[in-house]
């Protein structure tokens, strides 16, 4: 019986011990199976930025980041959606060059075309381009001459991950507010038809990204109208996005200007279903950053280096500093002093300047040669006209009626505009040398050569006398410097050369 009961136990024993081995496998495949479903989600890194405008004094910290989040993220892409050029004479007096070497140094994968990457004339975005490592994508861009320097863009790239294939599709503005020399045997689709012709894309890649250069309000639009991306990056208005907005079950991202944000995007995408399932992300604030990537700095530092004869000279001072603030209601003393030296040019009658023009206001103090070149980055010419009276009033109807508020600063010439309750235009009222201007006689009238080309949809009708009266940032320098001798100091305020009246 002792015996009996003995292999009666060890039967139990055995028996408990199946149980729990079972048990153990059990647990061990429901664990199995829970890490093969978490695995099922892969998850796309995007960085991106829009509109740095040449600012490259954090890309050493900009440089950091993105390589640390490539480091960590098995999916990864830096995008980039336009305007690279146009802010800091470091970069655009050597035509974007430094920038476009330091995007390659940041391993860029792609950058939608700006309407700013035209602005130093096709041969620079030409050259630009070349020197990329980058495709330039713009699927609405079409290269109409056949000789033109600048070639056709690519549509869109196909990034194939292995595990994930992801569609970036570029949109440009139509047309994009540049010199029209710039855009010269260029052809700028509408982005609706556009967008329309490369729909079949959304059927060949796992994720469709739009990489835009068209600003928030189209982008919103787009997402409305086309159930097509899952996400949307823009660029063109500087919208600050602080996390990806949802508009149509389309995430739309922007990341402000000037480096001061990266955008830092996630997308999650379910391997099984083959969907994207979340896309979220933040701004990562650059300031904010404290690791930096010694070479890139060095870099930078170089390139600042190499301008720095240039761009410190001093060329005057200023006790009441030259603002642009509030150039969309008056004359302002930046715009003043502008128009001055750009009449001093030639001694014309009349000079002209828009306000997009203006890009920066000069604090009081010293003014250097890179103050000027910051205010005017664009390296533009100035284009003289003789013109009618009734020419350049209806360039000033034009200038007010485009957004219902004053665009062009002034200098020889006197004009007040008469509104009704809605701020709409009624009429102008003209003078110059205090007297009302004389609809058929002719005044010699200068400006720059972006507006005087058709730039923002402007037209003088006249006589070009002199298509080429001098570099605009020189006259500037050139002006201030006599001022200086003259005066001693450069000092101009709101003088009322522009006003704003209601009609009675």
């Amino acid at each position: 019986m002792i015996v009996k009961s003995h292999k009666f136990n060890f039967i139990i024993v055995g028996l408990l011990l199946m149980i729990l081995l079972l048990l153990i496998a059990c647990v061990s495949q429901s664990e199995q199976a829970i890490e093969e479903d978490e695995v099922e989600i892969l998850s796309l890194k995007v960085l991106h930025l829009n509109d740095i405008h040449a600012s490259i004094g954090d890309f050493p910290y900009i440089a950091s980041y993105i390589d640390s989040q490539k480091n960590k993220n098995d999916y990864f892409l830096h995008l980039n959606a336009g305007d690279m050029f146009s802010g800091d004479p470091v970069v655009d007096l050597q035509q974007g060059t430094p920038i476009i070497e330091l995007l390659n140094k940041l391993e860029l994968d792609a950058v939608t075309m700006g309407n700013h990457d035209f602005d130093y004339g096709q041969e620079y975005t030409a050259a630009a381009e070349e020197l990329s490592d980058f495709p330039w994508l713009s699927a609405n861009t079409i290269v109409m001459d056949e000789t033109n320097v600048i070639q056709q863009p690519k549509p869109y790239v196909v990034f194939d991950m292995g595990e994930i294939t992801v569609g970036v599709l570029g949109l440009t503005q139509s047309p994009p507010s540049t010199a029209p020399a710039g855009i010269k045997g260029l052809d700028f689709l509408d982005l609706k038809e556009t967008i329309e012709k490369y729909t079949f894309l959304r059927d060949e890649v796992d994720v469709f990204i739009g990489l835009t250069h068209v600003g928030i309000q189209a982008d919103r639009m787009i997402a409305q109208q086309f159930d097509l991306f899952d996400l949307i990056i823009g660029g063109h208005s500087h919208t600050v996005i602080e996390k990806p907005e949802t508009v149509n079950q389309t995430a739309v991202a922007q990341a402000g200007a000037n480096g001061l944000y990266i955008g830092d995007v996630t997308i999650d995408f379910d391997r099984k279903s083959r969907e994207v399932v979340n896309v979220d992300g933040i701004l990562q604030s650059v300031e904010e950053l404290q690791e930096r990537d010694e070479k890139v700095q060095t870099m930078v530092k170089q390139y600042i280096d190499e301008m720095a004869t240039t761009l410190q000279k001093v060329i005057g001072v200023t006790k009441t500093g030259l603002t642009r603030a509030g150039r969309n209601e008056r004359d302002v003393p930046l715009g003043n002093f502008w128009t001055d030296a750009m009449r001093h040019m030639t001694g014309a009658d009349i000079a002209l300047t828009n306000n997009g023009g203006i890009r920066d206001s000069i604090e009081p103090g010293e003014i250097t040669s890179g103050d000027i070149y910051t205010v005017e980055p664009f390296q533009n010419d100035s284009v003289e006209f003789k013109m009618t009276g009734q020419a350049i009033k209806d360039v000033i109807e034009f200038s007010f009626k485009r957004g219902n508020q004053i665009d062009l600063q002034t200098s020889g010439l006197h004009y007040t505009i008469f509104t009704n309750d809605k701020g709409q235009y009624v009429g102008a009222e003209l003078e110059v040398d205090n007297k009302v201007i004389d609809l058929d006689e002719t005044y010699r009238v200068i400006t720059n050569s972006y507006i005087a080309s058709g730039g923002d949809g402007y037209h003088f009708e006249g006589k070009v006398m002199l298509p080429a009266a001098g570099n605009l940032a020189n006259a500037l320098i050139i002006y201030a410097e006599q001022v200086m001798q003259e005066k001693g100091s450069i000092d101009y305020e709101d003088e009322g050369r522009i006003l704003i009246r209601m009609a009675e």
